[in-house]
């Protein structure tokens, strides 16, 4: 069976990541199948020999849309591809792609349903005085960002032959968004992969991490820095790091000086987080809109106690039930979330020894064998089945 991934570019984040932990995962059960990623940007400093000898055969296409749907149907027809995964974005000509190489194609969703609502409130400064003339025409904005993300999803949706979304909650809501029959609908909820800590060490230090993108109209790192000035004077023996780059950090470092911060070291980017992780006793995340948050399953999986507000269904998921494995604070209550970091950070060792274990537990339910096993269970699904084309 011949599987072709297609990608924005490879490899990259945590939907790259899947891909290379379903190749592994196939290749380890049968020679049967063979993985392909058809990719406009080729990451050569992420890519490593392994990944090309042994997992994926990688063929780089146009960046234009129209010349790299040209390119992608050629390449259907030579590499003899069964079955095509459009990761997060979608091939221009899916469908008469689909119906001209006889192959399936499945969309893969790895964020938030309709996310577009919360992105226009998500851009705005509530204190600003174009924010308060902005919320006149608020209603209507939504309304057509609603409109977009419906009309987006059911592109994808009736282009393909399964739909996957993060989690149960999310096809809850693409069902309900699109009018869909939950019974009916072709979307399976897999989660993203989370690879198992060996040695994972218990004995942490006094360190609040945040590991991810510097950038406040998603990640929203101002409020955590807001949050870490109601809390530093009572974790006098705690530091905050704050781990990785983007177009804000200047702001967020000026925020620091600006609101009289103690202890808060910005690290940069680094290739390798695993030390952080290692070190760090509670990882904060303050975001506007997370579709998985792969920072809050790789702080499982290091036995770091996570604290997120529960901004979307995928948070909620990963750290359900709350207080047992990590802890979900209502969105966006900032006091509430610096109660919930005093709490954590005050507990007696062997109660966060016992969440600590929680977590790493936790994480096993998205290990790569667990989740690449429900993709193979989809591709085999796929190519004993005859699905007709509308």
């Amino acid at each position: 069976m011949n599987i072709a991934f297609v990608h924005d570019i490879f490899p990259g984040g945590g939907a790259e990541r899947v891909t290379i932990d379903i190749a592994r995962h196939l290749n380890s059960v049968s020679e049967s199948y063979r993985i392909f990623v058809y990719t406009p940007v080729i990451s050569s400093d992420m890519l490593s020999d392994r990944i090309t000898r042994n997992l994926v055969a990688i063929r780089q296409v146009p960046k234009g849309r129209t010349a790299r749907s040209i390119e992608i149907e050629k390449l259907i027809m030579s590499d003899h591809i069964d079955i095509v995964v459009q990761v997060v974005s979608s091939i221009r000509n899916i469908n008469k792609i689909r119906k001209r190489t006889g192959c399936k194609v499945v969309f893969s969703n790895h964020g938030e349903p309709f996310w577009q609502r919360h992105d226009i409130i998500a851009r705005k400064k509530s204190d600003s005085v174009k924010w308060r003339l902005y919320r006149r025409t608020l209603y209507t904005k939504m309304h057509l960002a609603a409109l977009k993300a419906k009309y987006t999803n059911r592109r994808h949706y009736n282009s393909c032959d399964i739909f996957t979304v993060l989690c149960e909650e999310y096809k809850t809501l693409m069902c309900k968004g699109m009018l869909l029959n939950p019974k009916t609908a072709h979307i399976i909820p897999i989660g993203n992969s989370e690879h198992p800590v060996e040695n994972v060490n218990y004995d942490k230090k006094n360190m609040i991490l945040f590991s991810g993108r510097l950038e406040n109209v998603s990640k929203r790192i101002d409020r955590l820095l807001r949050i870490w000035g109601k809390v530093q004077d009572q974790l006098a023996d705690w530091e905050l790091v704050i781990v990785g780059d983007g177009p804000n950090r200047k702001d967020l470092e000026n925020q620091a000086i600006e609101e009289g911060l103690k202890r808060v070291r910005f690290e940069g980017r680094h290739a390798d987080v695993s030390p952080f992780y290692r070190e760090a006793s509670i990882l904060c995340l303050t975001s506007q809109t997370e579709g998985w948050g792969l920072c809050l399953t790789e702080a499982q999986a290091n036995g770091v106690i996570p604290i997120a507000f529960g901004c979307t269904d995928g948070v909620k998921t990963i750290l359900s039930p709350s207080g047992k494995n990590g802890f979900i604070v209502p969105p966006f209550d900032e006091d509430r979330f610096a109660r919930t970091l005093l709490k954590v950070a005050h507990m007696p060792e062997e109660d966060k020894l016992a969440l600590r274990r929680n977590c790493v537990e936790k994480s096993l339910e998205y290990s790569p064998e667990v989740i690449a096993g429900k993709w193979r269970t989809i591709f085999d699904y796929l190519h004993m089945t005859k699905i007709p084309r509308k």
